[in-house]
């Protein structure tokens, strides 16, 4: 079953993007506002400046006429619905407009002394919406003082472009802000999550068995779990260090029962009773190489668990075949390695040691004229496989792969335990490899032991 990707860098990227993106649009959506309240605040003062001019020329003449000497001066009053309109009269009258109202008239607002001069939404010509102020003064005449009203109103339609281009200005500065936050905090999080790389580094050395503890300073809120992991690591090596110990008083121990059995096997053979002798003595090398097996497992265990040192495979099969040779000096068994000479594992060498002496002495009883060993180190690989094949008469065809659990021997004439490949299995099961076995292009027997890769080897 797939476990799906679990990234804390890919998490916060993320949700960061979402709480920028939506940030952004809300100050797009905020500086618009803001711009359409500027825009309406810039009209104002338009409307004011022209209420200023046309009110300083209205005159009642002496018939009591309102006129206007060089009134505002925009060029849209003189356009008929040209978008900028006036008006003046008195008691809700209208005396003179602008030439852009042509005979229409705009309502009055009727607005009190302490909302005069404010801008207010009216309905305008054409049902048009316009933004319209109003004011009063009094004005001096024979008959008196008489209060002349006068209202200026600008088409609400004209603020939309204005109101736009600003958008369209504002929108690319956004857009390059909403960037460059995305890309400050991709910065953030490289430098921010750093430790974490770090600490993910130092953690597939202790998997790979290239250091013991974890180094290095780390934040205060990572620190203490890295003191916890370094007193737990070392807690576990003082475990495995008694562990071993009891393993090798195991071995001291059993050493006399088994030696006292061997005896007695003897003096039964001497005794006469030959039968019972073969039983005893038969039981006792089953038991012994039963604890041998144990013990390999176990001290395979322990080293591969403390074990963080790199072991040249050439150099430990060129020792192994050379004992091989040995002990064939006289026989006709041609033993050939083949592969590099620098591939190194992450095996303890005594450990190396034990499974290819296995391996190869299992070939060697075998073997009819050859025994090849074949190193295969591909440079993508964490693992290194060793085939060590023999021209044997190999396994039949309905082999039971379970003798190699059990130290059952598939041909008895052969003399040995059966725990060879047993022991080696173990050991190389206590490394995080595997033995597999299968028929060789020999003819014979090929044994493929795939062990864990040196750490930094090419």
């Amino acid at each position: 079953m797939s476990v799906a990707s679990f990234s804390l860098k890919r998490r916060l990227l993320f949700g960061s993007v979402i709480a920028i993106a939506v940030a952004t649009i809300l100050a797009g959506i905020g500086l618009d506002a803001i711009s359409g309240l500027a825009i309406r605040a810039l009209a104002q003062s338009q409307i004011d400046d022209e209420m200023r001019l046309l009110l300083a020329s209205v005159e009642v003449n002496a018939s009591n006429e309102l006129s206007i000497d060089d009134g505002p001066q925009d060029s849209r009053f003189e356009i008929p619905n040209g978008g900028f309109y006036w008006q003046v009269g008195r008691s809700g009258k209208v005396e003179l407009r602008s030439t852009s109202l042509w005979d229409e008239g705009i309502a009055w607002l009727n607005a009190s002394s302490r909302e005069a001069g404010a801008m207010s939404d009216v309905p305008g010509p054409n049902n048009i919406q316009l933004l319209a102020v109003e004011r009063s003064v009094m004005i001096s005449t024979p008959s008196g003082e008489q209060n002349v009203t006068a209202l200026i109103a600008l088409d609400n339609s004209e603020l939309g472009p204005v109101r736009w281009r600003f958008f369209y200005a504002m929108a690319p500065s956004l857009v390059v802000l909403m960037l460059a936050l995305i890309g400050a905090i991709v910065v953030f999080l490289r430098y921010g999550l750093r430790p974490l790389d770090n600490l993910s580094l130092e953690l597939r050395s202790l998997r790979d068995r290239s250091t013991r503890q974890i180094s290095g300073r780390y934040p205060d809120e990572i620190q203490p779990l890295i003191d916890s992991l370094n007193l737990l690591m070392t807690a576990r090596d003082s475990q495995l260090q008694a562990a071993r110990a009891r393993a090798g008083d195991l071995a001291h121990g059993l050493k006399t029962p088994l030696a006292v059995l061997e005896a007695t096997a003897r003096n039964l053979a001497e005794a006469g009773q030959v039968e019972a002798s073969a039983t005893v003595r038969e039981e006792v090398w089953r038991m012994d190489a039963q604890v041998r097996r144990t013990l390999a497992q176990t001290r395979a265990s322990l080293a591969a668990a403390q074990s963080s040192r790199k072991t040249n495979l050439s150099t430990v099969l060129t020792k192994v075949v050379s004992a091989m040779r040995k002990l064939e000096a006289d026989s006709i068994i041609k033993f050939e390695v083949q592969g590099p000479s620098d591939v190194m594992v992450m095996v303890d060498e005594s450990d190396l040691t034990n499974i290819a002496g296995n391996v190869l002495d299992n070939a060697r009883k075998w073997a009819l004229s050859h025994c090849l060993v074949t190193v295969v180190a591909h440079r993508a690989s964490t693992r290194v496989e060793m085939q060590i094949e023999d021209d044997g008469p190999g396994l039949p065809s309905n082999a039971d792969y379970s003798f190699i659990k059990r130290g059952k021997r598939l041909d008895e004439t052969i003399s040995g335990t059966g725990f060879g490949l047993a022991i080696a299995k173990d050991i190389v099961e206590a490394y995080g490899g595997d033995l597999e076995m299968s028929k060789s292009d020999l003819g014979g027997l090929k044994v493929s032991v795939r062990l864990p890769r040196g750490v930094g080897e090419g």
